[in-house]
C-alpha cells in the first residue's frame, strides 16, 4: 500500500511530458481510415486501416469490422484481414453473410470471399486478367468486375531464334498504342479491357463483352440493374480525339457477347452509374459537352431507357458531384462533393432537387498534402465516412440525424502527446478582379504573434483541385520547421462552382497567379510574417505556378521548389500518360497548329527571367508530368547561371513515391529555404 501511494504521489508532482512537435519518423507510427462500407442493415462496417512499414518502405493495408448499434454508436471493434497481400476494395453480400475484397495471390491481384460466420477468406478468381471495381448482384449470387485481357506480344518477324539459356538483349518493345503507359500503372502491355461475372459460390469466371476493341472503362465500376440481369457502365470510343466524350451502356449479365444497348448519347461524359432500387430511374455524374477547361461532374437522372430526356438533379448545387448512391426509398440521391475546401454528403431530393446536408464534412486521405475528398457510405439512414481532423489523419465516423453518433480513432494517443500546427481561414480580395480567395495558415506549433516567422506559400496542383484545413505531412514537418504555411484555393479550384473552376479556361497559367500573389501580399503585412523571407512552391500544376511565379516576380522570393512542374506544354501534350486531354481540353489546339500559344503558356518561356534559387524534385517513373520537363528547367536554369539543384526519386511517380520519399520530397525543401534566408 505505501509502494501504491509513494507512486501515486509521484504521478501527481512530476512535470508533464512536453508536447512533441510533429517529426519525419511520426510518418511510421500514424495510420488512416479509408474506403468505410457499410452493410445493407446498417449495423456493421467494413473499412481499411493505412499504414507505413518502416522495414518495406511501403504503404500498407488491413481490412476492420465494427458493430454500430441501433443509436448509431459504435459498439466494437476488430481486425479482418491483415496486410499480407494488401486486401482492399471491400464490401458486404446483399444479406450481410460475406465480405467481397481483391488481394494478392502469387503476384496477382484476385477476388475473395470472407465468410463472417467463421472468418476464413477463401479465394475466388485465380485467373491472369486483374480484376477492377468489382460488385455484387443484388442477389448475392454473382460479382462483376472488370479486368485487360492482354494480347500475344509482337516481335519483329525474320529475328533468329534465341538459343535457350543464352543472354540476349530482351525483345523489342513495339508500341502503336498512344496511351501505352500509365502514372502508377507503368508500361501497358497490349490488350483490351473486358467485363466480367463470376460465380460466388464456384469461382466460374464468364466474360461478358467480346472481340478485340474496348467496348467499357475499366476504371468506372459497373451497377446492375435490380433483377440482376443486365450492367450498367461508361465507354469512351475515342479517347484520342474526343477524350471528355463517354456514353453509359447497358450490358446483358446473363449472356456472353450480347451486343450492349446505349443508353445515352447526348455531347459530353456520363460516368458512375447508380440504378435507382425500384429499377425506374438511372443516376449519373457528368457534364455536358462544352469549350471550357474544365468539365465539373454534376448528377443527373433519367428514367431507365436508351435515348430517355436528362435531368440535372444537382441544379441547385453547382458544386463537383465525386460519389453517389442512392436512398433505399428510391426518393434520393445521397451524394459526395466538394464545397469551398471541405468535402459533404448531401441527400438530393430526385423529384425535386432539394438538398439537405448528411455529413457536415469528411475528411481527406491524401495525407500527403491537405486535399479534400474522402470517402462515405449509406444504408438505412445511417453514414460511414472519413473523418476529419487539423492535427492528425482521418479516422471512421458515423453519423445519424444530421450528428456524429459513433467515432474511430487510430491516432487519437499520438495526437495527445503531440503541439500541432494550428490551421486558420483567411480570406484575401484578388488583385486581378477584387474575387474573394479563400485560403488557411498553417502556424509552427509554440507560435507568438511576438514573434517573426518565415513564410511558405504552397501551391495546390491539378490545378482543378483544391486544398482545405486538413491534416498533412507535408505542412506539420514546414510548420515544425518554424515556417507559416499559406494555401490557398485561386481560380480554377474546384468547389467553388463551375464558373469559379473555368475563370482560367484559355489562361492557364493567368490570374491565379494574381490570386496567389494577393494572398501573399495581404498575409506578408501581419506583423508576425518576416517579410524578407518569403518562400514559395508546389507540386504539378502547382509546379507550373511556382515556376511561371518567380519568372513573373523574379524578386519577390529568397528561394522556390517546383515538384513535378509542367514545364513545356508540348512535351506535356505529346509525352504524358493523358496526352489527348491535355491537347484538346486544355490547350484547345495541337502544338504544331499554334506554336506560340503553347510556348507563351509555357513557364519555360519565362526561363530567361528567373533570378530566384530553384529546386526541382520529380519522380523518375513520373508519366503524368514526365521528368523530361524537369530537365529541361534544370537545363535552362543552369545555362542562365541560376542557382539550381534537381533531385531524382528512383521509380516515383506522380504521387512521390514510398513513404521515405515522400519524406526526401519534403525535408528537401526544408533544407533548401533554410539554407537561404535572409539574415
Amino acid at each position: 500500500m505505501k509502494i501504491l501511494f509513494f507512486a501515486a504521489l509521484l504521478a501527481t508532482t512530476a512535470p508533464a511530458l512536453a508536447a512533441q512537435t510533429f517529426k519525419a519518423e511520426d510518418i511510421y507510427g500514424l495510420s488512416l481510415v479509408t474506403n468505410p462500407v457499410l452493410a445493407r442493415d446498417g449495423r456493421r462496417v467494413v473499412f481499411q486501416r493505412v499504414a507505413f512499414d518502416r522495414g518495406t518502405d511501403r504503404r500498407t493495408g488491413e481490412l476492420w469490422l465494427a458493430h454500430i448499434d441501433e443509436a448509431g454508436r459504435i459498439i466494437d471493434k476488430r481486425l479482418l484481414v491483415g496486410r499480407d497481400g494488401g486486401p482492399r476494395a471491400a464490401s458486404f453480400s446483399p444479406d450481410g453473410s460475406r465480405v467481397l475484397f481483391v488481394a494478392q495471390a502469387m503476384g496477382k491481384p484476385q477476388l475473395f470471399v470472407l465468410p463472417l460466420a467463421d472468418g476464413l477468406p477463401r479465394q475466388l478468381t485465380s485467373g491472369e486478367v486483374a480484376p477492377l471495381n468489382p460488385v455484387w448482384s443484388p442477389d448475392g449470387s454473382r460479382i462483376a468486375f472488370a479486368g485487360r485481357v492482354e494480347a500475344k506480344p509482337v516481335l519483329i518477324p525474320g529475328l533468329p531464334e534465341k538459343p535457350k539459356g543464352s543472354e540476349a538483349a530482351a525483345d523489342a518493345k513495339i508500341i502503336s498504342d498512344l496511351f501505352w503507359r500509365t502514372d502508377g500503372g507503368g508500361e501497358l502491355k497490349p490488350g483490351v479491357d473486358h467485363l466480367f461475372v463470376v460465380d460466388a459460390s464456384s469461382g466460374a469466371v464468364t466474360q461478358l463483352t467480346i472481340g478485340d476493341t474496348e467496348q467499357m472503362s475499366a476504371e468506372d465500376q459497373p451497377a446492375w440493374t435490380p433483377d440482376g440481369r443486365s450492367l450498367v457502365t461508361s465507354h469512351a470510343p475515342d479517347l484520342i480525339n474526343q477524350p471528355q466524350e463517354s456514353d453509359l451502356y447497358l450490358f446483358d449479365a446473363m449472356r456472353a457477347g450480347a451486343k450492349p444497348v446505349r443508353l445515352t448519347s447526348r455531347a459530353g461524359n456520363e460516368g458512375g452509374a447508380a440504378v435507382s432500387p425500384d429499377g425506374r430511374t438511372l443516376a449519373f455524374t457528368g457534364a455536358e459537352a462544352s469549350g471550357n477547361f474544365y468539365a465539373q461532374p454534376d448528377l443527373w437522372t433519367m428514367p431507365m431507357r436508351p435515348g430517355a430526356a436528362i435531368t440535372k438533379a444537382s441544379a441547385r448545387l453547382d458544386r463537383p458531384i465525386i460519389d453517389i448512391a442512392w436512398r433505399e426509398d428510391s426518393g434520393a440521391i445521397i451524394a459526395l462533393y466538394n464545397d469551398a475546401g471541405v468535402t459533404r454528403v448531401g441527400e438530393i431530393e430526385a423529384a425535386t432537387g432539394a438538398i439537405v446536408v448528411r455529413v457536415q464534412q469528411v475528411g481527406g486521405t491524401r495525407l500527403y498534402l491537405p486535399s479534400s475528398g474522402g470517402n462515405f457510405s449509406s444504408a438505412r439512414g445511417t453514414f460511414a465516412y472519413t473523418s476529419a481532423f487539423t492535427d492528425r489523419p482521418a479516422g471512421l465516423g458515423i453519423g445519424k440525424g444530421g450528428a456524429e453518433t459513433g467515432a474511430i480513432d487510430f491516432n487519437a494517443g499520438w495526437a495527445a502527446t503531440q503541439q500541432p500546427a494550428r490551421i486558420e481561414e483567411v480570406n484575401v480580395k484578388s488583385r486581378a478582379d477584387g474575387r474573394r480567395v479563400q485560403g488557411w495558415l498553417a502556424f509552427p506549433p509554440g507560435f507568438s504573434a511576438a514573434r517573426r516567422y518565415p513564410m511558405i506559400l504552397d501551391i495546390h496542383g491539378g490545378p482543378n483541385t483544391d486544398y482545405g484545413p486538413f491534416f498533412s505531412i507535408t505542412h506539420s514537418l514546414y510548420a515544425a520547421a518554424g515556417y507559416i504555411v499559406l494555401f490557398t484555393n485561386p481560380r480554377g479550384s474546384i468547389g467553388y462552382g463551375s464558373e469559379f473552376a473555368n475563370l482560367i479556361t484559355n489562361a492557364y497559367p493567368g490570374q491565379d497567379h494574381d490570386d496567389l500573389m494577393s494572398a501573399v501580399d495581404a498575409v506578408a503585412t501581419r506583423p508576425y510574417v518576416d517579410a524578407k523571407n518569403l518562400f514559395i512552391g508546389g507540386g504539378s500544376g502547382g509546379g507550373v505556378l511556382t515556376l511561371w511565379a518567380i519568372g513573373k516576380e523574379p524578386d519577390k522570393f529568397r528561394a522556390a521548389v517546383a515538384l513535378r512542374p509542367v514545364v513545356d506544354w508540348t512535351d506535356q501534350v505529346t509525352t504524358s500518360d493523358s496526352t489527348a486531354f491535355f491537347a484538346r481540353q486544355w490547350m484547345g489546339a495541337m502544338p504544331w497548329d499554334k506554336p506560340e500559344l503553347y510556348f507563351a503558356r509555357s513557364p519555360f518561356s519565362l526561363a530567361g527571367q528567373v533570378k530566384t534559387p530553384t529546386l526541382l524534385i520529380t519522380g523518375e517513373n513520373d508519366f503524368r508530368t514526365p521528368i523530361s520537363q524537369t530537365e529541361q528547367m534544370f537545363g535552362a536554369l543552369k545555362l542562365r547561371g541560376v542557382e539550381t539543384t534537381m533531385i531524382r526519386l528512383p521509380g516515383a511517380g506522380h504521387g512521390m513515391g514510398r513513404p521515405s520519399q515522400w519524406l526526401q520530397s519534403i525535408l528537401a525543401p526544408i533544407d533548401w529555404f533554410n539554407q537561404r534566408k535572409a539574415k
